[in-house]
This record gives C-alpha cells, structure tokens and sequence, in this order.
C-alpha cells in the first residue's frame, strides 16, 4: 500500500511540474538581401521551431532548403556564401521575455525574444518583438528582425558587394501545435 500512494505522488508531481510544448516542422524563414540592383530573396518552408510555456525556443533549419526565385542564386548561395556543406545547419535557441500561455488569443500579443543565433558556424546575440496568439491548442508566432552578413563571417566578394545585401531582413512565421 505504501508503494502504491508513494507512486501517485510521484505521478502527480510530475503532472504539476510538465510543461507544455508547442512545436512544428513546417515553420517558415525568409530572408531578404535585396538591393537596388538585385532582388535577393529566400524562403524555407522546413524549418523545426519548439516553443515551451515557460518561453524557451529552439529553431532548427537546413540551410539548403532555403528556395531562391533563380536556381544559379541558391546555387551561389550555398557553394559561395553559407557554404552549406561545410556549415548544414542554423540554430537559434532563446528566451521569449515575461511569456505566459495565461491571456493569449486570437488577437496578438506582443513580447521580446532574445536568443542566438548560429548561421556559418557563428554565434551571435539577437534580440526582437515577437508577436504570438492563440487558438484553442494551436499558437501562431511572427517576428522579423535584421542580421548583418559580416556578423557571421559571410563574405561577398568586392564586386558584387553592390548587389548583396550587408543587412539581412529575416521573417518568421509559425504555426505551433501542442504535443
């Protein structure tokens, strides 16, 4: 008997202290290094996103699924400039600040995310809004921020330095299921 009630307590314990966790596979980054002289423009539809309640998020992409308009850009993209075989993957693990699941709807809720992120094997701190709502078990979450290709040791050759972007507007959009 007391085996039994000793493992009620343990389950409810830990009933007590899981934690949600919203995540999907379909979460969408595009990034924009456009200039006046050339349209520079990425998305990938496969990135991983996990967002827990007590606000930690992790986002996971491959870098070559990032699809360009023109074939010979992504290809240029990956052999030139992320160096994709060499540096696969983009982290970006953080903290959305003062995040709670408690008085989220469907009308937005704005708050601060503040993480690193790793793109061409390095680190470097990004802080931004983030906008999130929710229905019933699903949340949506959209932020934008810029990132500086020299802040990752991206190099674009001086004669093209015109038609690449230094500033990097990166958007993201997720729809987050319960698990």
């Amino acid at each position: 008997m007391k085996n039994y009630f000793t493992l009620i307590f343990i389950c409810w314990s830990c009933l007590l202290v899981a934690q949600q966790t919203f995540r999907t596979e379909m979460a969408e980054i595009q990034f924009d290094a456009s200039t006046p002289l050339e349209d520079i423009y990425a998305i990938n539809k496969k990135v991983n996103l996990i967002l827990r309640d007590d606000g930690e998020i992790a986002v996971l992409l491959l870098v070559k699924e990032f699809d360009f308009k023109r074939k010979l850009m992504q290809e240029h993209f990956n052999e030139n400039y992320v160096e994709s075989d060499k540096y696969p993957k983009a982290y970006f693990t953080g903290k959305i600040k003062s995040f709670s699941l408690d008085g989220l709807t469907a009308e937005p809720k704005s708050f601060v995310l503040s993480g690193e992120l790793t793109l061409h094997g390095v680190t470097r701190p990004v802080e931004t809004d983030v906008s999130i709502s929710r229905e019933e078990d699903t949340l949506n979450l959209r932020t934008v921020f810029i990132t500086k290709t020299e802040d990752h040791e991206i190099k674009v050759p001086k004669i093209l330095f015109m038609k690449v972007g230094k500033e990097v507007q990166v958007s993201v959009s997720a729809q987050l299921d319960k698990t």
